[in-house]
């Protein structure tokens, strides 16, 4: 998320450096490195023995002005709500999948959805560092956040009576920060290395900060105050293509490290993490000390470049059953439904 040029920029420049490599097939031959780390090693060699479920096939919602959903949440209401952040609308559906409104918030451009606070949908806008209350399509409030690094990748999140805010900048410094809904500051913590070990959404669960990487397999926890952390909680079990190159990148080659993971979501006493795959969903189910137990595949895997999952949101119903959205962008943008039933796996 970018302050000040389009949400999506900020990332695209971080995925493009890393997909467009400039070496075409007629003029050179690139050579992939094969080496990955141990503990990737070990993850994969875990993976192997996991006997993936195939999901049915999903329902499809396309809208005329769905153009670039970055953001998708499930609302106490049980309807699904997702930010587009080329239109600038917010957009949300019944439980039934039918689009029941459409809306804009004045002078933000790139809406990006914090969370829920009660009946509240708290929207982040990335140019004024501000957070939306809003209430029946209407911002009734705003909190700004001071002091925001220039040129920041910005992460938000909205839970309870905290706002968090995550910056990641260009260097080896970044600010993660909690405050109050008067703006007031609780407490902040220093992220030290590489943006691409610290670029990734924020989440909650059980009482914690949970800030996930996108380019890394795994995520870095605090306690809700930022007192107490951060501690390292490893996707075990998460294997990849790209994991090669992230290898390759820590130890000096390359231009950046793959995206690996675009987003991730705990759910009950599960995390459901996006597995980056260029053409198909997979999700890959971990426990809560990120030892995987399922992995969720689409029946059809068709390579498509212009493939790109950016965010899912999963809804637990009281039948056991799990509801799980993504978000869609490139050439077909779109929201895929799916549903997992952990009893009828293989």
């Amino acid at each position: 998320m970018t302050t000040s040029s389009h949400y999506r920029s900020g990332l695209l420049i971080l995925i493009l450096s890393i997909l467009c490599t400039g070496c075409l097939p007629s003029s050179c031959r690139r050579i992939e490195p094969q080496a990955i780390s141990p503990s990737d090693s070990l993850s994969r060699s875990i993976a192997a023995n996991i006997i993936a479920d195939t999901l049915s096939d999903p329902l499809i919602l396309r809208e005329t002005e769905l153009k670039y959903p970055r953001t998708i949440l499930f609302g106490p209401d049980n309807h699904m709500y997702v930010s587009d952040t080329e239109t600038g609308r917010i957009f949300g559906f019944s439980s039934g999948a039918t689009m029941s409104q459409s809306y804009q918030l004045p002078n933000i451009r790139f809406p990006y959805l914090a969370g829920w606070i009660s009946d509240t949908l708290v929207v982040f806008d990335p140019d004024a560092h501000e957070f939306h209350f809003v209430v029946d399509s209407i911002s009734v409030s705003t909190i700004r956040i001071e002091q925001v690094p220039l040129h920041s990748l910005q992460y938000v999140l909205a839970h309870e009576s905290h706002l968090y805010h995550k910056a990641v900048t260009r260097d080896s410094i970044h600010v993660l920060q909690v405050v109050d809904y008067s703006g007031k500051q609780i407490n902040e913590a220093i992220l030290y290395g590489s943006s691409w070990a610290h670029a990734g959404l924020l989440r909650h669960h059980n009482d914690q900060l949970v800030s996930l990487s996108g380019f890394y397999p795994w995520a870095l926890t605090w306690s809700k105050d930022l007192i107490h952390g951060p501690d390292t909680l490893r996707w075990m079990g998460f294997d990849s293509p790209m994991l090669r190159r992230t290898y390759a990148f820590d130890q000096g080659g390359g231009r950046g490290a793959p995206l690996i993971t675009s987003s991730s979501v705990p759910v009950d006493d599960l995390w459901f993490v996006l597995n980056q795959r260029t053409g198909w969903i997979r999700i890959d189910v971990y426990d809560l000390n990120g030892h995987i137990q399922n992995i969720l595949v689409e029946a059809a895997k068709h390579y498509h470049r212009q493939f790109n999952p950016t965010d899912l949101a999963v809804q637990l119903d009281e039948h056991g059953v799990y509801h799980i959205a993504v978000a869609l962008i490139g050439s077909d943008p779109s929201i895929r439904i799916y549903h997992w039933n952990p009893t009828h796996s293989s």
